[in-house]
């Protein structure tokens, strides 16, 4: 058996950390960007600026101390709800 403690390597913590742009993870970021672009862009619908906004603070908010919270939230809309044996 050969010890590897005298070998460890120091790792950065931005290899450990999730990629966040604007301070939420990327899948909600494009989800936003997705949802504004089809309210404002198609449909003309201008005051859904404001919900949109008030949905990037609530995830802002949510992510700040686990950035895998809005995959969680996905997967588990995504998940059936009969589990057959």
């Amino acid at each position: 058996m050969v010890d590897m403690r005298p070998h460890a390597k120091k790792v950065h913590r931005s290899l450990l950390q999730r990629d966040l742009m604007f301070g939420i993870p990327t899948t909600g970021l494009m989800l936003i960007v997705v949802m504004f672009m089809m309210f404002v862009y198609f449909l003309k619908m201008v005051f859904m600026i404001a919900p949109i906004v008030v949905l990037y603070v609530v995830m802002r908010h949510l992510t700040a101390k686990d950035p895998w919270m809005v995959d969680m939230i996905l997967d588990n809309i995504q998940q059936k709800d009969v589990f057959i044996p």
